[in-house]
């Protein structure tokens, strides 16, 4: 059996070339296409070796410009300006001669700055003992989501025919794990359905477009066990076959890990 876990894909990530290509497992795709969670993580795997590490990534910028199949696909990166405080690095996944998504990431040292506001408090959510287990099921959900552990705590269930506006939660990794770095960080983001397929009846499919994350550093450590991490994601509009929604992740303890905003295409 081949190796599918997270781990052993971020590595090969970061070492791919032209000559040197990476396929994605069957149990990492959704639909038709890689999980796009973990194609994000593996192009911020590939730019970390391009920037010194004492320099945080600060925001990422993604677009999924077309379907990621199984076929063998390479990461090309490059590093765009590295000025005194912030360096910019390019990636554009490619596969058949084609770029399947590109992203852009600043990453910045920490610099003294008179100005600190107080970051969003974690949302009030039963706790993940009491919020409702999410299971596996071959057939019905995404192959991917066998990867996480989710508790659902806010918002209606996709496709109930009700709610749209907001869903919230409680996630973590399958896979063991003590140091949860940035791209773990954002395969978690990723996970969960865009909340709009609550207003559906029956199934239909929903692909994010562009996505945008911001990361918050509250001199804190973002290596973690295999605790819940918390997510809150609303909807701000909806028509037309599109979605704009804003997420927002907080780690264990309850702070401000990063927050995101997608656009996200819906075929119904």
């Amino acid at each position: 059996m081949p190796d599918t876990a997270f781990a052993t894909l971020l590595d090969k990530a970061q070492n791919t070339t032209a000559e040197k290509r990476l396929c994605v497992p069957d149990d990492w795709m959704q639909g038709r296409t890689a999980y796009g969670g973990l194609v994000a993580a593996m192009a911020l795997k590939s730019m970390r070796g391009h920037v010194a590490r004492e320099r945080k990534v600060r925001s990422l910028f993604f677009s999924f410009v077309g379907p990621l199949d199984s076929e063998p696909f390479f990461i090309r990166t490059q590093l765009l300006r590295s000025g005194k405080s912030v360096t910019t690095i390019e990636s554009k996944i490619i596969q058949n001669d084609k770029i399947c998504c590109t992203a852009v990431g600043s990453f910045g040292g920490d610099r003294e700055s008179q100005i600190q506001m107080k970051p969003i408090e974690r949302l009030e959510m039963p706790d993940p003992s009491k919020a409702i287990e999410l299971p596996y099921i071959e057939g019905l959900t995404p192959a991917f989501t066998r990867h996480f552990n989710y508790r659902w705590a806010l918002g209606e269930f996709p496709f109930s025919g009700k709610g749209g506006q907001e869903i919230g939660g409680w996630i973590s990794f399958r896979e063991e794990t003590n140091c949860l770095t940035e791209e773990w960080l954002v395969a978690l983001a990723d996970a969960w359905p865009t909340p709009v397929l609550s207003k559906l009846k029956e199934p239909a499919a929903a692909s994010t477009m562009t996505w945008t994350l911001g990361f918050v550093h509250l001199d804190r450590n973002t290596c973690s066990e295999n605790e819940w991490w918390a997510y809150h994601c609303v909807i701000d509009s909806a028509e037309r076959g599109y979605a704009h929604e804003r997420s927002t992740v907080w780690d264990p303890e309850g702070q401000l890990a990063f927050y995101s905003y997608q656009t996200t295409t819906v075929f119904a």
